[in-house]
């Protein structure tokens, strides 16, 4: 098997666990690495035995050598650094969220598909096999009936993460934890909701720090999400049908998914493949074939599906009049009172 060059832009916390997963995965070596500090790059190389580091993002990009390089910086940056990669040449593969609003991601799909280079983003979860699979039950065999109901809840304890209380880093729970169980419905549901209503609770720094979204949905079904940055959640995902359901332990990475019939019986448990590295390999196998066979995006997480995720965050953030401090935020938010923080439902609409 030819050996795929990996770069990484950015040696933080989830660039460890991705690089420990690709020293793993057969077929792919990260070539080199980069951050602002020469001496954090140079640290992050020796840890994970990469051959290059770099002290700038720039250096890295022109690097003949690397094949695809995945951004994994602070959320302010990554259309900024998909752009100069997609400039320079080079597919990218982008952590999540994509970017911090619909805008600046626009900028970049459209420079990838004008370049015909690939670009995509690592929303794990659209990759996973053990959703993909209770997708499929769901959809096409049509396992628990019709579904009429979804509840889904992510939470963590990350009020000492800074970055993620910072508005000029894009901070906040919905971009950082609430996107994944969103993600989840809209898989789950295989449709976008026609309306939702939502509360949220703010931060002093002016960050969201913990919101919960009910969504309706054009066949009448719905679907609540709770997430937060504040304290510890079960993390579970329960889907209702006519004729049973399906209980997910940890939808950000699941651990076991239980089918039920109507009598409450347990007709089936699946857990994660056996092989499963990490659960991060299965992005990075799709955008390496996406980058071979000459693809801008993948089936799994195509260029609308971004489109559509932050399609959704920029209204919600709009309703709570949650703002960066950043480019393309004047076009995402149009000037409307600003509500108190907690101060109850904001309704809210969203073409499909």
């Amino acid at each position: 098997m030819i050996t795929f060059q990996l770069g990484i832009l950015g040696c933080g916390k989830i660039a460890d666990k991705v690089a420990e997963t690709l020293t793993e995965l057969e077929g792919f070596t990260v070539k080199a690495c980069a951050a602002r500090e020469e001496d954090r790059a140079k640290a992050f190389a020796e840890r994970h035995g990469i051959e290059k580091a770099y002290g700038s993002y720039e250096e890295l990009i022109r690097d003949p050598d690397v094949e695809l390089i995945y951004i994994t910086t602070v959320n302010s940056n990554h259309a900024e650094l998909a752009k100069l990669c997609l400039e320079g040449g080079k597919p990218v593969l982008v952590e999540k969220p994509f970017s911090y609003n619909l805008v600046t991601a626009e900028e970049v799909l459209k420079l990838s598909e004008e370049k015909k280079l690939f670009c995509g983003e690592a929303m794990w979860l659209r990759y996973v096999p053990m959703i993909q699979l209770i997708c499929d039950l769901i959809h096409r065999e049509k396992l628990i009936g019709d579904i009429r109901y979804i509840s889904a809840n992510l939470g963590y304890d990350l009020r000492l993460v800074e970055r993620l209380k910072d508005p000029a880093l894009a901070g906040g729970s919905l971009l950082d934890v609430g996107i994944y169980p969103i993600t989840a419905v809209f898989m789950l549901m295989n449709a976008l909701p026609v309306s939702f209503v939502s509360s949220y609770s703010r931060l002093n720094t002016g960050v969201d720090g913990l919101e919960t979204i009910t969504m309706n949905f054009a066949n009448g079904a719905m679907a609540t999400v709770l997430s937060t940055m504040m304290y510890e959640t079960d993390k579970r995902c329960i889907i209702y049908g006519t004729t049973g359901r399906v209980e997910i332990d940890n939808i950000n990475a699941p651990e076991q998914i239980r089918i039920y019939n109507a009598s409450n019986e347990m007709i089936q448990a699946i857990d994660p493949p056996e092989r499963q590295i990490s659960g991060y390999e299965y992005q990075f196998l799709a955008a390496r074939e996406a980058v071979i066979v000459g693809r801008t995006q993948t089936p799994e997480n195509s260029h609308n599906h971004i489109r559509m995720l932050l399609s959704f965050t920029d209204k919600l953030r709009k309703a709570w009049g949650v703002k960066f401090p950043l480019p393309g935020e004047d076009e995402t938010h149009a000037p409307t009172p600003k509500p108190n923080p907690g101060d109850g439902k904001i309704p809210g609409t969203l073409r499909a």
